[in-house]
């Protein structure tokens, strides 16, 4: 038993006891899995290439859909043992929500500095699993006057899906011996 809760007023130590006695042991962490994570880096990017909205208009972003998967490290690759290394992506969303086209993305560009990838099958590997993603669309709503202050969706406005693009960053490493892909800082 732990010196500071016999130390308690008899009149809170049956309750200290049970907070002593209840603490959840700590969890462990789950083993690696491989999996790969990816974080949209939109914001990052210049106000000259956002979307400007008129004030009876909002906007809603396209939704990935939770099959999409993520790209693999190029198992040729793996004898190389590299260090990690960044994909930035520029990924075209069409108005129907399927990847019209994605294209490589330099650090002045939106990309954390970091160096360019040093073997291109890792950019191929990113942009190959980008193909087969799908969205919801972007749609932007358009509101006949002002729009709602506390409207949730676009109930009272006509929706207009847009295409749009949104920047991923992928980060392609080595743990273990094993290929990893992760989301990018």
């Amino acid at each position: 038993m732990h010196d500071a809760c016999l130390r308690l007023a008899p009149a809170a130590l049956a309750l200290a006891l049970a907070a002593c006695a209840s603490a959840p042991p700590p969890q462990a962490s789950p083993p690696p899995t491989g999996a790969v994570g990816m974080r949209s880096i939109d914001k990052q990017w210049a106000g000259a290439q956002r979307m400007e909205l008129a004030a009876n208009e909002t906007f809603q972003m396209p939704l990935a859909e939770a099959g999409n998967a993520a790209p693999h490290y190029p198992q040729e690759l793996l004898a190389q043992r590299l260090p990690p290394q960044t994909v930035c992506l520029s990924v075209g969303i069409g108005a129907q929500g399927r990847v019209i086209g994605s294209r490589a993305l330099a650090a002045g560009e939106g990309c954390p500095t970091t160096p360019t990838p040093q073997d291109p099958r890792f950019v191929e590997a990113a942009r190959a699993a980008v193909a087969a993603w799908r969205f919801d669309p972007a749609f932007r709503c358009v509101y006949p006057g002002t729009k709602p202050v506390d409207e949730q969706g676009c109930v009272s406005g006509r929706e207009e899906a847009v295409p749009v693009s949104l920047a991923y960053s992928f980060v392609f490493e080595q743990k273990d011996g094993r290929g990893t892909v992760r989301m990018g800082e």
